[in-house]
């Protein structure tokens, strides 16, 4: 492997700002690895190797300029459902599979201003739907700790293209745990920002009120970064706020005093010895470190089963612009109905229509509206209980996903099966909080993850707290899974 291919972001935008290397040189090395490892993988939707040279060239004179900002220079990868002007963007689905769109995501933007390198747009479940990358146009992505295995979903791809060190970072986006359960399989960690801190302008949504955008990296320090880089107010986001902090700052502060919940050993009973393991490992390295902890009861299993009708509901109403008329693919028909039942019928996949038609039956006015009001008040009741918990502490830690990647077509028999793997994740996007997703350990042969859930715009705290962690998990990481002590995967 490539000796820049293996190195951190943060480690990285040192080699560049202190000149060592050029930023045309850490993209060649980046896109010499896609060359070499991609077909095995399938990260990747639509590469843009000439877009990335020429900001290469763009990133090496500012960074000749002096004062350039943080990740200059450092290759990054973006979702698919995120837009970049004249670059496909799929989300990959049939509907979108020739959209070329003339304007470019919030996110994106951030990142390029700030002389980043982008190498590609990454695979995903169609408009995002799905836990495990195999619902794409192109394919599924492989996991690449085992090739066998799924590297989650939705952001899949974002994921297994900075584990397969296709990428340094990537953007993904998480609406129930999409970007933080593909960390958790890539053995990698992921930010579900508190919602408004990351704009969502130019993202192709699934459910409005819960999509959040992410960033996936290696280190709890690159995470950090990368959160610097893309929080902030946005104008064209009515959603965001302003945030001027700096994540990385006081990051190695340590949990000293610190009050950190851990669920209820019961409510782990569903999850595999690994993950169980790890959260006891985990909540004792805490408490090591001088942090207080105790148990703690969260409406898991409510946010669930809510989640799953809020997304849906959402979903079917955003999906409707996708009419087959106006962009996107188009089919003939004697009729503007007959063009739409075509195009609709032949761009969807079964898991979009699936969610589509469960979200329309919920809408529908059958409950003249008061089924789905029944549902936001429950939602309503999972905020108030959730913040309860968090009044008196600073964090809760929980598991990322019952357990380790499991191996491709698992669940090609029964697909709604796999919604419960994000019974420990949708909590977050419900209430609007952060989370924060790390390597936890493993089960021998792949990882699997925890994470700190905190009160709204409480980044800080949980980067203090899952670096402390991540410094004192590095040894288990080696002996329990395929990777060396800073948690790189072997290669392939």
């Amino acid at each position: 492997m490539n000796e820049i291919t293996e190195m951190t972001a943060a480690e990285l935008s040192a080699c560049l700002h202190r000149r060592e290397l050029s930023a045309s040189d850490a993209a060649a090395a980046y896109l010499g690895r896609m060359a070499l490892t991609e077909r095995g993988i399938n990260a990747y939707i639509t590469p843009t190797a000439r877009r990335a040279l020429e900001a290469a060239a763009r990133a090496d004179g500012m960074l000749a300029g002096g004062d350039a900002p943080a990740l200059c220079g450092v290759p990054y990868a973006a979702k698919d459902n995120l837009a970049v002007a004249g670059v496909r963007m799929t989300c990959a689905s049939e509907m979108l599979a020739d959209f070329v769109p003339d304007y470019t995501a919030a996110v994106v933007e951030r990142a390029d201003g700030a002389g980043g390198v982008l190498l590609g747009k990454t695979n995903m479940d169609e408009f995002a739907m799905g836990s495990s990358t195999e619902r794409s146009i192109v394919g599924a992505t492989k996991n690449p700790l085992d090739p066998a295995c799924s590297a989650g979903g939705s952001s899949g791809g974002s994921a297994a293209a900075v584990a397969a060190h296709e990428a340094v970072w990537a953007i993904g986006s998480d609406t129930g745990g999409s970007a933080r359960q593909p960390a958790s399989f890539c053995g990698l960690v992921s930010l579900k920002p508190t919602y408004g801190l990351v704009s969502r302008r130019g993202m192709t949504e699934l459910a409005s009120s819960l999509d959040c955008v992410c960033p996936i990296t290696r280190t709890v320090t690159d995470c950090a970064l990368a959160a610097n880089l893309l929080a902030g107010q946005d104008p064209g986001d009515m959603t965001t706020f302003f945030s001027d902090e700096d994540f990385a700052a006081g990051i190695d502060a340590g949990v000293g005093g610190m009050r950190i919940g851990v669920v209820r050993r019961e409510m782990l009973a569903e999850c595999e010895p690994a993950v169980q393991r790890a959260m006891s490992r985990a909540a004792r390295l805490l408490e090591s470190l001088g942090a207080r902890v105790e148990e703690v009861d969260l409406p898991l299993e409510m946010a669930l089963e809510i989640y799953m009708v809020v997304a849906a509901a959402e979903a079917s109403s955003n999906l409707a612009r996708f009419d087959g008329l106006r962009y996107g693919l188009t089919k003939e028909g004697a009729t503007a109905a007959e063009m739409m039942r075509a195009a609709r019928s032949a761009g969807f996949g079964d898991e979009v229509k699936r969610r589509i038609l469960t979200g329309a039956y919920a809408l529908s006015s059958t409950y003249g509206g008061g089924y789905y009001r029944k549902i936001k008040a429950a939602q309503a009741t999972v905020c108030r209980e959730t913040d309860a918990v968090l009044d008196s502490l600073d964090a809760v830690l929980l598991p990322t996903a019952s357990g380790a990647a499991f191996r491709l077509g698992s669940y090609a028999d029964n697909p709604t099966a796999l919604y419960r793997s994000d019974c420990f994740t949708t909590i977050a996007n419900l209430t609007g909080l952060p989370a924060l997703q790390l390597p936890g350990g493993g089960d021998g042969h792949l990882p699997v993850g925890v994470s700190f859930m905190g009160k709204k715009r409480s980044e800080k705290t949980l980067f203090r707290a899952a670096y402390a962690l991540e410094a004192e998990l590095s040894a288990f990481l080696g002996r329990e899974v395929g990777r060396d002590a800073v948690g790189y995967a072997k290669p392939f």
